[in-house]
């Protein structure tokens, strides 16, 4: 599910006026129009679309905007690459630390050490210790 939002979300730029006004013009809907949906001023809305752009907007302020317009406001945490490669990733820079704390490594040929990384990683990925994240 996170990796298929991310594919939806890659290519979406937040416009350059926010999401409030863009919706609120695209609509043809003046502030004063939005404020009395809404059940405040006219000023209000301003404000919050100005609070958007400087991001300082509640999350709350967003959904009661977005249904005063007849929208939805959604948000979402996606990540930067596919789960798996973020884990991968991870399991992989544990693996060099921990061989930095194994004696000898230095010393092994270059295809021990990348053969003893990878065994780690992958014992790493399965048995995902608590401190799996906690070096970055």
């Amino acid at each position: 599910m996170l990796d298929r939002s991310s594919e939806l979300v890659a290519d979406l730029q937040v416009p350059e006026k926010g999401w409030i006004a863009t919706m609120r013009l695209a609509l043809g809907m003046s502030a004063e129009q939005v404020a009395l949906r809404k059940g405040v001023s006219r000023n209000a809305v301003y404000q919050a679309e100005r609070s958007e752009k400087e991001g300082s907007i509640s999350i709350k302020q967003m959904e009661n905007l977005a249904s005063a317009m007849g929208g939805r406001f959604v948000y979402a945490i996606v990540p930067s690459a596919p789960v798996d490669q973020l884990k991968y990733h991870q399991a992989i820079r544990r693996a060099r630390e921990l061989a930095t704390q194994t004696d000898g490594f230095v010393n092994w040929s270059k295809e021990d050490q990348q053969d003893w990384i990878d065994d780690v990683a992958a014992q790493q990925l399965h048995d995902m210790p608590p401190d799996f994240w906690d070096n970055s």
